[in-house]
């Protein structure tokens, strides 16, 4: 839905109408959530992100392929105060600094750990095996060992 539309259906006040503030300065959405927890709104038969139309309408055009997310933590917060225009990139940066990704062990998917990290790193330092065969003695394949290499996985671990 472009900036036109959403303008057409929802405006600040509406938004303000819809939130309790809290003490910390939040504008907590108090109507219909997402399945995943951030605020609704519908326009026309479809559903719009509240905090898009907040950013959207107060700071201006969300350019493409970025996000508008919150600094305070709460996904059902509406003040424009609390929200910022990013890309992927940006956002995992700061997800990643507040501790909201889950990285390594954490990670529902991982094959290894911490220790097989530094195992696969201390094995490759001799010198004497290949990625295949550190792979073989970790558990994972020789690709894997090629990126906890050359620091695209695991370069959280030292």
């Amino acid at each position: 839905m472009n900036a036109r539309e959403i303008r057409k259906h929802i405006s600040m006040d509406d938004i303000l109408a819809n939130c309790r503030i809290s003490k910390s300065g939040c504008w907590l959405w108090q109507a219909s959530l997402h399945n995943d927890g951030y605020a609704a709104w519908n326009v026309g038969g479809k559903q719009i992100k509240v905090h898009r139309a907040a950013y959207l309408l107060e700071k201006g055009p969300i350019p493409r392929k970025h996000f508008v997310y919150h600094t305070c933590g709460k996904k059902h917060c509406c003040n424009p105060e609390c929200l910022v225009c990013g890309n992927h990139k940006k956002l995992f940066e700061r997800n990643a600094e507040a501790g909201n990704v889950a990285r390594g062990e954490r990670n529902g998917y991982a094959k290894l750990t911490a220790k097989d990290v530094r195992k696969v790193r201390r094995l490759a330092k001799t010198g004497k095996y290949s990625h295949r065969q550190i792979g073989d003695m970790v558990g994972c394949h020789q690709t894997n060992v090629t990126r906890i290499l050359n620091g695209n996985y695991w370069a959280h671990v030292k």
